[in-house]
This record gives C-alpha cells, structure tokens and sequence, in this order.
C-alpha cells in the first residue's frame, strides 16, 4: 500500500506540472585519454551511460588518442573494441565541468588472447587551471549543510559570508557580494537589479555543483567575484518516483541574540529572543522514460508552508531601535515551487534539452506594534502582500557535428517579481533619533511605513557555443546575449518619510552648494527632516559578449590555455534614451598547466584573467528612472501623539527651496551626461599560482595563491561639477562630460539657467575635468590570498580541511557598501565627494584574515553516515563613521555621505563656532576595531532503509551544536548627526544563528 501510495502521487504530481526549458554551456564535460593498441590495429571507443542508452562511438586517432565532449554529468562505460570484440573497458564518473583523463594500453593483447582490462584513470583533472569545488547532491546530502545555494559556496576555498544587510551572500575572493554570477542548466539566473542573490531550485532538483572562485575561463563572464554553477537532476530509462519532507520545529530552535545601546546600558537596538521559525516543506518528484533511450523527463513539486517571526524596526536602521514584529506567513498555491526538466536524444549525435521552473510565492507580512524591553508584541499596525520569484524556462540544442566538432545553442527567459503591497497607506516612516530624551518620550510611526510600487525584471538571453578539436588544440568560441528589462515605481506610504534628529550646537547640515544650515543657537537642536523619494519607470539594459579559447596541448605533460573575451554593455532609462554604452577591451584569459612528474599525479598550474561586471539595472533606476530624491530640514513645534508626525513646521532658512537638498532630479539624462567620455568599465585583474599532488589513492593536497587587483573602478561622481546630476566616472581621472543648465568653476555658477534641466546635452558644452580638480583619490581595490586544501577520500570516510590566510584592502569594496549596508551597486556613496573618500583607505569590510574550514562524513556502517561541517574564522574590520567634515566647500564635501571626521566641539567659546575653529577626530577605516572570531559545528546522522520494495531515509541535522552566537555586524555610524553621538553605535545589527534542527525524511521507489 505504502509503494502504490507514492507511486499515485508520484505520477499524480508529474501530470500536473507543465514543462519549459533546460541549458548547457559551461554545464557539460569531457572524457579524453589514449589506446596504446597493437601496431596496425583499428580501434573504436565506445562511451554508453547505461542509464538513459545514450551511446557515442569514435574512432581511435593515428596518435592513439580520442575523446568524448560535451557530457552530461553522470557514470558512463567506455569501451574498446577491435573486431567487433571488447578489449578493455572501464567505468567513470563524470563531474560537472571537469575533464576526466583514462589511457588503456592493450600492447600486451594478442587477437588469439582477449583479455578486459581498466583504463588507468588519472586521480587529478591536469586540464584544469581554476580554483573552487565540485560537489555532488549525494555528497551534500551526507552533511550538514543548509539547503542554499550560498551555504554550498561557503564550502570552497576563498568564500566568506556576506553582510547580513545583504541576506544571504558570499564574497568570493575579497568582492563585494554583488559580484557573483549564478548558472542552473547554463541558465543565468543571477539577480539582475543590483546583482545580489540569485535564483534556485529545491534541493531535490540539483545533481551537482561547481563553484568557481577564481581562474574560470573565457565562456564565464560579467563577474569579478564568484561563479556559482548548477544542473539539476535528468530522467532515465528507470521509473523513479521520491518523497522528501523536511522540517524545521521552532520548538527546537534556541533563543537568539539582544542588543543594547549606549554600550550595552541603553536600550534594545536589535532583539531575537521572540524569533521564530517553524518551516515545513516536501517535495514529490518523478521521473522516467517517455519513450525508452529516447525521451526522458524529471519532474518535481514542492508546496512550502513557512510561519516566522522576526523583530525589526519601522525606522531608518541605524538610527532606530526595535519596535515592530513581523510575521510571515504563506503556504498552500501561494507558496508552490513546480520544476520540470525534458531530455530528447534525436540521435546520438542531437539532442534537445527542455528546463523551466515557477518559484512564485506571496507572503503575508503581518506587522505589530513591538515592546523590546518587555517582549511584549503589542496591536496591529499593517500588512504587506510581498510577492517575490517569478518563472525560469529555456531550450537548449546539443549537436555533435563530427568527431570533432560540436555545438550548443540556448534560448532563456525569466520573469521576477519583487513587489509588496501594503494595507496602510496612512502612515508614514518616522524615525527618532533626538539625544537626550527618554525611550518613553521616542516617537515611532502609526504604521510599518516604507514605500510601494511596482517592482518586476524580465531577463532574455541567447548563446551559441562551438567547441572544435584540431590535432593538439581543443578551441571554444561563443557568442553570449542577454536583455535585462526592469519596472519600478516607488513612493513613500503616505508621500513622507521622517526623521528626528538633534543637531550639536555648531553643527553643520551639508548642502547642494556648501553649508546648508548651522547650528548657531548656542545649544543643541531638535530638528526634523522629510526625505521624498519618489518616481521610476522601465528601463533595460543590453549585454553582448564574444569569446574564443584555445587550449593546447603543447607537449605530453603541458597544456597552455589562450583566451580572449569582449562585452558590450549599454542602458537605456524609462523614456528609451541611451544612458551609458561600454565597448570594453579585449579581457585576456591566459593559462597554464604542468604535470609535473608525467605520470598523472601532481601538477602546476597558474592563470591570469581579466574580467568586466556590467552596470546594474539598479543604476539606471536611480539615475534615469524618472526618481526625484529631495530631503528637506524643518524646525518643528510639536508631534502628532498618535502618527509620530511633526506639527508647525518651519523650514530651517525660511523657505523649502533654501532648505533642501537634492539627491536626485526627476530629469533623464542621456549618455553624454552620464557617462564620461573616458570612462571605461568596471574591471579586475586576477593572479592565481596552484600546486596539485595525489600523495595516495585516497589522499591529496593542494596551495594556491590568489593576488587580484581592481584595474579600472566605475563609480558615480556627484560633486558640483556634475550638478544636477551625477557622471560615471573612473576616479583619479581626467573626465569629460556634457553639462545640462548649469555651469560651476570652482567657485561659483556661470550662466545659470536651471530651467533646461531637461537631460538633454548642451551643444558644445564638453568639458574635461582634471582629477586634480575633482580631487577624486584613484581607486584602489586588492586582494591576496594563501590556500592550503588536504582531501580525504576513502570507501566509508571522506574529509575535507581548508585554511585560507587573506587580505583585502583598498578605498573601496566594489560594487555594494557592507559597513554601512548599501545595496546601490555601482553607485554607492563612494567617491560621490571627495570628503567621503578621505580616511577611506583600509582593511576591506570582506578582509576575514584567517578562515579554518572542515567537513566531512563517516559510514559508520553501510546505512548508517554521521556528518560535519564546521568554520572558525576570524573578524571583520570595524569604522566610526562621523556626519561632518572640516571643509565645507561644495568642491569637496556634498549634501550627504558618512565620513571618517568625527566632531569633538569648538576650540573657541562662545554661541557660535566657526568652520575653522571646528575640531574633529580623524578615524580612517577599520581604526574600531573588529567583529569577533566565530566558530560554528553543524552535525548530522542519517539512516538508510528499506520497507515493502520502498528505499528510505531518515536524517537530522543539527545546526550550530555548540550555540554559539557571537555578532556578525555592528552599527559603525558613531554619529547621527554632525556632534550628536548615536546612541546606537556599537550595538549588532545581527548574530550566528542560533541552534536549530532540521528533521528529514525522504521515499524513494
């Protein structure tokens, strides 16, 4: 009964589920090797994968050698054969992206005397020049590991968790965590906004997993951090039909993390204790022969029911404690991932793939009313629908052309949504952060606050892929196209968006044009500030790239790797006009590999890259989506009790207009404006130096090193010379651009004319900026690793010991801002004046100097596996970001920005304080100190067994055995106002997780 229940689900769920697409490119591997036969002698190979039929035979080359490209992932019997007879044969194993060498030598074989040998298989890919893992789904599943893509990645050497800002990340090899690219089936699913995250699959669907962290090869582009690679499971010519339930009880979940202001003896920035998380899901999956050697499919469902509860803040993070609880909650169809995966062998020289999936999902996101200080979750105060996924689906063609020559072609799409709508439109975000009043007297809105709007990315994409074997060459070449379409459309609930702060007497609020408004009333000063952010649109941008690769086999024990890869990058904002358009230089992929003693067993390799990251759709969105981002400063005479809002407001110089600062304009400027004429891309060189050895059958090593460089920074300038917009530029460099209205030389504005803001390029107004005038410090931005790797490989035990000695240190972390969390790629506050670069130079907020990783797992017998995982690593730097800085000249300090100058008073008395007689603290970057060390175990057992012809499993993973719960991220803004110390300072944003256990059971027949 049990056997026929899963088996009616099974199919039950299948013929349910529509099929989309699969992909290939950088997703498929190679056999290769020699036949040392008798002289004279014709030999075949014959390659079968007796799972699905599939079949492929070539002949033996004069030289004795052959090889198979383009394989899917799985085991696979080689054969050789004279004369219609087996002379040898051999099985293999064939991992993603590798390149699996097996010589036979038959010189001892005599027609009379027919004898099945094995291939000598060599126990290291010598074709290999990059860095990273492989790592099979069966090997995932005998360790503790969470079911993620990022919690895989962590597991290769040279990968740190991201900031907790970001979700869940990882920086690969120093870059920020907007740097990598993801890939399922040759699918990029990479986030396209702002490059964070990517999109995934149950773990049930996955088959296996290669994670690049350096080294990959031309094919591999728009990245200068990681590759995250990824195919999922394929139907065979076997019925199969699964069950897998996993369960996260919060019940067995330990209770987190608080913490405090004022050094711990204020109040409750960031509280835990009431989290919770009670997750359930289960996926029903089948696969099996449509029609058998021909026609497969693989087809999952995965319904998901999650309850968590979280603390937060309705505030602006840094400068707000905990006062709102939210509460998650979806299941049914609101929460139902379905995938399915289609295989077709025409023949054995053409196939056709077909991959789609649908991880759309809408949460409710119930919001309360929190006390932190009591733990009492306290009224309603709205509701968000968040709408998040959206469906992934491509086709992709297969053709081996001859013996040598194969293509492969792809058609993608997927669709995203990021949208949440919520039910109180009433009230607006209000934030407190005045000094000297009590927590009772801290005002907070009616509502959860935020913003809404329309929130979607569409991504196309096509590639076509030659691989061709000529003689001792094997040449790759490809062409790569994606279009990225976006919509976004955001407003503050209610149109505002508040903040109380106190102004230290003698504070300077920084304006457009120089000093907005001074403190001068000889006291501190409670004022309010209203931030409109506002606008948005469609806007898209196109990526095109061409690469060709050759790699030679030079001699019998070294192979040279000569790369070369172009992109094209451009955008265009919500009225169609182009925003910015990159032709880059040709990036060189050069390599190298040396088996050392010949026989297989050790080699020396090294390779050195270049690599482009495209612009974000998030740059075009802030800078030509129509946005209008003004923040204005009021006195105020009261607050409204019951929504938080101010009452008899002033403007702090009389009017709006003298009072405010404009972050953005709702104006669209076109390339000229935009981009600087010298401007080139985002751009990273790397350096990479590894020694590979067997020291036995189950045992090997390896030492890398890594040295990577940022050789050309994109960043935004906003200074007054790009008023009233801000210019892409490559700092520390001469730059030209269009002027739009308005004309600044240094000292004041010549021929005024704000009136044409109208994004268009005055004729003939090209002007080129020196970098001594922009007084732009040249970016820099490095990274030098050491790696040492010892692998354990034995029938019942397998171990895995990594330790990486890193430094990352520069001006700038690259595309995001982790120490002060902020997710605009490409155009953080970074190099916006110079003010906010002066003291910027450091140890990197990704710079975890020593990182100790160990996994593994056990067969204690042959049902029963214990699992490890287990990281000690080191802490990450620290900043005290002030809010001032001693010049006030709009040549050098904006309207906004956190700096490395704190305020310490006046070294005059009196009411008023001059600029000049300011005194600040210079506290450059990472001068506060570090996170602390963190160390985590997880641990698992699983036990296999069999009832009424039904294979099962059952397993538990323990997460963070010892609970250890030190802080991952602190608050670094030491000041909340120019000479007003924030209270929060200090205090962590967040915390390891606390113990957890996942309970799973899985069914297979």
């Amino acid at each position: 009964m049990i056997r026929q229940s899963l088996i009616a689900l099974a199919i039950g769920t299948a013929m349910g589920v529509s099929f989309n697409a699969s992909a290939a490119a950088g997703s498929t591997s190679s056999v290769y090797g020699t036949v040392e036969a008798m002289s004279g002698q014709q030999v075949a190979i014959v390659i079968s994968n007796p799972q699905t039929g599939y079949s492929r035979t070539v002949e033996v080359g004069e030289d004795g050698s052959y090889r198979f490209a383009k394989l899917d992932t799985g085991t696979y019997n080689i054969q050789i054969i004279a004369n219609g007879k087996v002379l040898a044969e051999d099985e293999l194993r064939v991992s993603l992206g590798s390149n699996k060498e097996a010589d036979f030598n038959l010189d001892e074989l005599t027609a009379e005397r027919i004898e099945v040998t094995g291939a000598r298989v060599s126990a290291i890919d010598l074709t290999s020049m990059d860095s990273g893992l492989v790592m099979g789904e069966t090997e995932i599943d005998r360790m503790p590991i969470a079911r993620d893509l990022t919690s895989v990645a962590l597991l290769a050497p040279g990968a740190v968790a991201g900031d907790s800002a970001f979700g869940n990340t990882a920086s690969f090899g120093g870059a920020s965590v907007a740097e990598n690219s993801c890939y399922i089936n040759g699918l990029e699913v990479t986030n396209t906004r702002q490059g964070l995250g990517c999109g995934s699959v149950p773990f049930e669907f996955y088959k296996e997993f290669q994670v690049k962290t350096g080294g990959y090869s031309a094919e591999f582009g728009r990245t200068t951090g990681g590759v995250i690679n990824s195919v999922t499971k394929s139907g065979t010519n076997e019925w199969e039909f699964d069950f897998t339930a996993n369960w996260t009880p919060n019940g067995l979940q330990e209770e987190g993390s608080v913490s405090r202001g004022r050094q711990g003896t204020g109040a409750i920035f960031r509280d835990t204790t009431n989290d919770f998380d009670n997750s359930f899901d289960y996926t029903v999956s089948a696969s099996g022969p449509i029609i058998e050697d021909k026609l497969f499919f693989y087809a999952l469902i995965n319904p998901r029911d999650v309850h968590n509860q979280f603390g937060d803040t309705n505030g602006t993070g840094r400068f707000a404690g905990a006062n709102i609880m939210n509460v998650d909650e979806s299941s049914g169809s609101d929460n139902l991932f379905w995938g399915a995966k289609i295989d077709w062998d025409i023949t054995e020289d053409h196939r056709l793939s077909f991959f789609g999936y649908s991880d759309k999902n809408e949460t409710t996101r119930t919001v309360y009313d929190y006390d932190a200080e009591t733990g009492t979750i306290g009224d309603y105060s709205g509701s968000f629908l968040r709408k998040r996924g959206g469906e992934a689906k491509s086709v992709t063609y297969t053709g081996y052309l001859n013996d040598d020559l194969s293509v492969s072609a792809m058609w993608g799409n997927i669709q995203t949504d990021y949208s949440s709508d919520p039910s109180n439109l009433d009230c607006s975000s209000v934030t407190d952060a005045r000094d000297g009043i009590t927590d009772a007297e801290r005002v907070s809105s009616c509502g959860p606050g935020g913003s809404f709007g329309a929130n979607e990315d569409e991504n196309t994409q096509y590639r076509f892929d030659i691989e061709y074997y000529w003689g001792d060459h094997k040449i790759n070449a490809g062409l790569d196209k994606q279009t990225r379409e976006s919509i976004r459309v955001t407003q503050p609930i209610a149109g505002h968006s508040w903040t109380y702060e106190t102004l230290a007497a003698g504070g300077n609020i920084q304006g457009d044009s120089g000093s907005l408004y001074v403190n001068n009333t000889g006291a501190a000063q409670d004022l309010v500030s209203d931030r409109i952010f506002s606008g948005g649109g469609s806007f898209e941008s196109d990526l095109t790239a061409y690469y060709i690769e050759d790699k030679w086999q030079v001699t019998d024990t070294l192979m040279l790797s000569i790369g070369i890869r172009k992109d094209i990058f451009s955008g265009e904002g919500t009225t169609g006009k182009e925003l910015f358009d990159f032709d880059t230089d040709i990036a060189p992929r050069l390599g190298f590999t040396w088996d050392v003693e010949g026989d297989g067993e050790s080699k020396l390799y090294g390779n050195y890259g270049r690599y482009y990251l495209p612009i974000a759709n998030n740059t075009i969105y802030r800078a030509a989506a129509g946005v209008s981002d003004t923040t204005t400063y009021y006195t105020f005479d009261g607050i409204d009790a019951a929504t938080g809002v101010p009452t008899g407001l002033n403007p702090v110089n009389g009017t709006v207009e003298n009072s405010q600062y404009a972050s953005s304009l709702p104006a669209i400027p076109e390339k000229d404006i935009f981009q600087a004429q010298e401007a080139d891309p985002f751009a990273k060189d790397e350096y990479i130096l590894g020694y590979q050895r067997a020291i036995s059958e189950d045992l090997s090593m390896e030492v890398i090193g890594t040295y990577r460089e940022v050789t050309s920074a994109l960043d935004d300038y906003c200074g007054r010379y790009a008023y009233p917009f801000c210019v892409m530029v490559n700092p520390g460099e001469d730059m030209s651009w269009y002027k739009d209205g308005y004309y600044w030389d240094g000292t004041q504005e010549l021929m005024p004319d704000h009136e044409t803001f109208d994004g268009v390029a005055d004729p003939g107004s090209l002007t080129t900026h020196t970098a001594e005038t922009l007084m732009l410090p040249e970016a820099e931005n490095k990274y030098l690793s050491w790696q040492a790797k010892i692998d354990y490989r034995a029938e019942d035990y397998r171990v895995n010991f990594i330790y990486t000695w890193s430094r990352s240190w520069g001006n700038f972390e690259g595309a995001v801002k982790s120490d002060i969390g902020q997710a605009d790629a490409g155009v953080t506050q970074d190099f916006d004046f110079p003010a906010v670069m002066d003291g910027s130079s450091g140890y990197q907020p990704n710079d975890r100097r020593h990182v100790f990783k160990m996994y593994g797992s056990y067969d204690v017998t042959e049902d029963f596996t214990v699992g490890f995982n287990s990281t000690l690593s080191s802490g990450r730097p620290l900043s005290a970001f002030g809010q001032g800085y001693p010049d006030t000249d709009p040549n050098v300090y904006g309207s906004y920005g956190d700096t490395f100058y704190i305020y310490q008073g006046c070294a005059v008395e009196g009411d008023t304080c001059a600029q000049e007689d300011k005194l600040y603290r210079y506290a450059p970057r990472g001068s506060a100190g570090r996170t602390p060390w963190t160390f985590k175990v997880d641990l698992s057992a699983a036990y296999a067994f069999s009832y009424e012809g039904v294979d099962m499993r059952t397993s538990i993973n323990i997460f963070n055995v010892l609970n250890t719960q030190e802080a991952l991220a602190l608050n670094e803004h030491y000041e909340s106002s120019e000479g007003t110390v924030n209270q929060w300072y200090g205090a962590a944003y967040s915390w390891q997780a606390p113990r957890s256990v996942r309970l799973t059971f899985e069914a297979r027949y």
